[in-house]
């Protein structure tokens, strides 16, 4: 499947840039926006695939103006507080290529300040890592930090975003940092006046033509709707479909439309997603002449409702070779593959 000539994110989150093209989240970025200006630290979390970094990277972004935010994203990789100083360290170096490295990280944010005079946002992306990966010493590091931003005068703010199973782990830091729950913020799956507002606009930014739309609309929903909700990977996968099933139809220079027997041809949210599935998968055996061996490594890699494992990768790499006999180079190259194809994104990114 090519999926480059597809417009749609799937895994990606949006960018600023992307301002045009992100609907249906303007009340969690409202509630966003009004928040941080009312505390130092906001928790923001939801369930895997609900569009938590897109809400900060293209909505809440774009709500400012450049001098007023310096928005820093920090993942965990090795050592979450290692990784805040490298990010802190690079910006400052960046302003002055000569500057004295400083030890203390609240020192280094104040000089960083100095240099711009633009507010600091620090956004701890993926934050469950620091619990699904982290010591010990690594956590209660990490929130002496945070208490200490807290009770500064320092133009600093933190973000904390994480997967919502995840949330009871913070308790344990209650006593370090009791404010911690005091600004939260959930996000749900998407519902039916969501959905139609990124389906309508979404059409619209990139010339898809809706014929008979409020009975298109309501169809492709119909198709997606559960009880739960339904996530923006998902959505984006199923539109994607439908995109492609119209292209296939016409040349390439005829608009591509959604209608009533499209949506029909397509079917429900499962079909195309097994089939997604079963289209990627298919084509990795054939590239590495290996059968079973991509399914294997994907069942490794993410839980039964699609998320990723609460397990360092190197022991997955080593379990598939005990287990399974499948070599960590093959692993490897799966896991690249995977994230090439918008299956999954690479552990380490």
């Amino acid at each position: 499947m090519d999926t480059q000539q597809s417009p749609f994110k799937f895994l990606d989150a949006y960018e600023k840039e992307d301002k045009d093209k992100f609907f249906g989240r303007e009340k969690e970025v409202d509630d966003l926006y009004e928040r941080i200006f009312e505390t130092k630290m906001i928790l923001l979390y939801g369930a895997s695939g609900v569009g938590k970094t897109s809400i900060i990277r293209c909505g809440l972004a774009n709500r400012f103006n450049p001098p007023q935010w310096m928005d820093m994203f920090i993942r965990k990789r090795e050592n979450i507080n290692e990784s805040l100083h490298h990010a802190v360290h690079s910006r400052i170096l960046q302003a002055n290529k000569d500057a004295e490295i400083q030890e203390d990280i609240l020192d280094a944010l104040q000089m960083l300040y100095l240099y711009n005079f633009i507010p600091i946002y620090l956004i701890f992306d993926q934050f469950e890592e620091l619990f699904i990966l982290g010591e010990e010493d690594e956590q209660r590091e990490f929130f002496e930090f945070v208490q200490r931003i807290l009770k500064s005068e320092l133009p600093v703010k933190i973000l904390l975003s994480m997967r919502e199973e995840y949330i009871a782990y913070l308790s344990d830091f209650e006593k370090q940092v009791p404010t911690l729950f005091d600004h939260r913020i959930r996000v749900e799956k998407m519902v039916r006046n969501n959905l139609a507002e990124v389906i309508e606009g979404t059409a619209k930014a990139y010339d898809i033509e809706l014929e008979e739309p409020e009975e298109t609309v309501d169809a492709i929903i119909n198709n997606l709707s559960d009880r739960k909700g339904v996530d923006l990977t998902n959505l984006q996968v199923y539109l994607d479909r439908l995109y492609r099933k119209d292209r296939e139809k016409k040349s390439e220079y005829d608009p591509v439309s959604f209608d009533l027997a499209l949506v029909k041809e397509v079917g429900e949210l499962k079909d195309v997603l097994g089939n997604f599935l079963d289209e990627q998968l298919n084509q990795l055996e054939a590239e590495m002449g290996k059968k079973g061996v991509p399914l294997d490594v994907l069942f490794a890699l993410v839980t039964d409702d699609g998320t990723k494992r609460s397990q360092d990768t190197e022991l997955i790499k080593e379990s598939l070779l005990r287990r399974k006999n499948i070599s960590t180079e093959d692993v490897e190259y799966c896991i690249k593959r995977f994230s090439e194809m918008r299956i999954f994104k690479e552990l380490d990114e």
